[in-house]
């Protein structure tokens, strides 16, 4: 086993997106970073994300406005910084007078109470206020907004049931995401970061004032690390 190296103030393990994110952002700001990954940038569910940059549509049912105004701001900030991984995408909703909520929330309680006669039924205004919640929460300025759209003789119509006849549009963007994995791992090393790949954790031990974490290369040779900080950004695992 080497000797340790110097003192780093932060040590992340994972090299996904919220590891190499969290290493970009440190180096940013000044610290020494270095980053352990077992496998490669992007290996696991970064890789295999829903690839979108979104702000959470269903989460207003659940009345979590201050989550999905955050993440609709930092969508903003993503298109901005990144336009040529990420591409505005619409989605359409279609709407039925007896479509209903999938499960309890507490906007289908709210209007159990107050709108009884609904029976668990979703008014297309409910839907149509959500989506004009989504349009202002985040200070939308790159995408689209939101609109009606009728499904009768329409492209957007033709897959669907014929009981269809009515839905809304909405944007969100779809980003190419290990692509954004190794951006962010690759500015983080140009600001100053250590990013090791093929490189397992082996352990990680408190001391008095600081981490030391025991690594294994892809040549099987073990390391030791000390670092200020340590970040678990491992996933899963």
């Amino acid at each position: 086993m080497t000797d340790a190296a110097p003192m780093t103030d932060l040590f992340v393990i994972g090299g996904g997106i919220n590891g190499c994110g969290i290493a970009r952002d440190a180096a940013g700001r000044g610290l020494s970073v270095t980053l352990a990954e077992k496998d490669d940038l992007a290996q696991a569910t970064s890789s295999a994300s829903t690839k979108l940059f979104h702000g959470g549509l269903r989460y207003l049912e659940y009345f979590e406005f201050r989550l999905v105004r955050e993440a609709l701001i930092e969508r903003e900030v993503l298109l901005r910084a990144m336009p040529h991984i990420s591409w505005p995408m619409r989605f359409v909703l279609p709407w039925h007078p007896d479509m209903r909520f999938e499960s309890d929330t507490p906007t289908s309680k709210l209007l159990g109470r107050v709108m009884p006669w609904m029976r668990g039924r979703r008014p297309s205004w409910l839907i149509r206020l959500g989506l004009m919640m989504y349009d202002s929460l985040g200070g939308r300025k790159i995408l689209p907004g939101t609109a009606s759209l009728s499904l009768e003789g329409t492209p957007e119509g033709a897959p669907l049931q014929d009981r269809f006849r009515h839905a809304y549009e909405y944007s969100d963007c779809w980003v190419e995401d290990s692509r954004l994995v190794v951006l962010n791992a690759r500015d983080a090393e140009a600001r100053g970061a250590r990013i090791m790949t093929r490189t397992e954790v082996l352990s990680a031990d408190r001391h008095a004032d600081h981490w030391v974490v025991t690594t294994r290369d892809a040549a099987g040779a073990a390391h030791r690390h000390r670092a200020r900080m340590l970040v678990n950004a491992g996933g899963p695992w």
